[in-house]
């Protein structure tokens, strides 16, 4: 005797988050939209910043502001890249289709949230680069601030895909996505900026500690309410 039960066709979450990270590499490597606006846009930014400060002596003042200013720079290119990824979802109506897919909406979140990181990181090494010749800028070699990259970007990335998906729906949402998205990653400058300072100044862990648990707090928190929200913004 044999009973006919449902089949759960649903795909496990690991299966599920590699199968949609490798569509968005693949798109994004195909299109090369998001990576080409946060470049251009992360070098512009190095380039009139570099022509501004090249008359400045290279002191410890200048050593100092050099590290503030390549944040302010990689913190508005990864704004730009958010923008642009939320501008190519509105058009294509992609935040209810991917909702329509047998995933869980955690899962669709996470796999945005890695292939952005994933993106930005590599616009931020190029940036890295070219700060060097034009803003004479010293790579550090202070393994912590690799540390402190990647909370600052968790930090930056996590609510701007949730307000992105927030903002899909509503009218001018990518002048409104920027407009809610700064104040929130204020905080997270402030502790990129001064952990930065803290570890180049030779503080050491000690003098970064306040900063790196505020990255901390940032890098939990908003990533935790993007998992309880984002499904939820598109219910009904």
């Amino acid at each position: 005797m044999t009973t006919d039960q449902p089949i759960d066709r649903k795909p496990r979450p690991g299966v599920a988050l590699l199968i949609l990270l490798r569509r968005e590499l693949l798109v994004e490597l195909r299109t090369r939209s998001l990576l080409t606006s946060m470049g251009l846009f992360a070098l512009l930014e190095i380039v009139v910043v570099g022509l501004g400060v090249r008359a400045l002596p290279a002191d410890e003042t200048f050593s100092r502001f050099v590290p503030a200013v390549l944040w302010v720079c990689m913190l508005f290119a990864a704004v730009v890249g958010i923008n642009r990824s939320a501008l190519a979802d509105r058009d294509k109506n992609l935040h209810a289709a991917f909702l329509l897919l047998p995933y869980d909406p955690t899962i669709i979140y996470m796999a945005r949230l890695v292939s952005t990181f994933v993106f930005l990181s590599v616009v931020e090494a190029v940036q890295v680069v070219a700060a060097v010749p034009l803003l004479r800028f010293d790579i550090p070699r202070e393994p912590w601030l690799l540390a402190v990259l990647a909370l600052t970007n968790i930090g930056v990335l996590a609510p701007g895909i949730l307000l992105a998906s927030a903002t899909s729906q509503a009218r001018g949402g990518e002048a409104l996505l920027t407009i809610m998205l700064l104040p929130v990653i204020v905080v997270v400058f402030m502790g990129a900026a001064g952990a930065t300072d803290s570890f180049l100044g030779g503080l050491g862990f000690e003098g970064a500690q306040s900063y790196l648990l505020l990255l901390c707090i940032c890098a939990a928190m908003f990533p935790a309410l993007g998992l309880l929200l984002y499904g939820r913004l598109h219910e009904g």
